[in-house]
């Protein structure tokens, strides 16, 4: 039994007592998770577009945080996915994705580059072209 990863192709082994995401990550399948696969950011979403009837179906945590896009298109949190038979996962959302790095709310900085931490304080400077 086999886990396969599209579009890369990577095929891992399948072990039902550990998430998608953990094997994945295990094994140096990037799936981007902010909150470390404790299923509160929806950010390791995946597709199983091959072997669904060899998942559970999503629990009740699960489906609040991915709303209506599992009934949509079968889209699940690998962190949650715990498999018992051969899969395929396409991981093309996930390599779509920009950046994992959630944006505080009010704050606005056009280059990330301005930014400087100090000892648990963040420092903003004024880039040059502004002044």
């Amino acid at each position: 039994m086999r886990i396969k990863f599209l579009p890369s192709g990577v095929e891992i082994p399948v072990d039902p007592t550990k998430s998608l995401l953990k094997l994945a990550t295990e094994n140096g399948v990037k799936i981007k998770s902010v909150c470390g696969g404790v299923a509160s950011c929806s950010e390791c979403r995946i597709k199983i577009i091959e072997g669904a009837h060899c998942v559970p179906e999503p629990s009740k945590a699960e489906l609040n945080l991915i709303g209506t896009s599992y009934h949509l298109d079968g889209r699940r949190l690998a962190c949650q996915v715990r498999c018992f038979g051969s899969i395929t996962v396409d991981l093309t959302e996930q390599l779509n994705k920009a950046d994992t790095q959630k944006k505080i709310k009010g704050m606005k900085v056009k280059d990330q580059k301005e930014i400087h931490a100090k000892q648990d304080t963040m420092i903003l400077t004024e880039s040059k072209d502004k002044k």
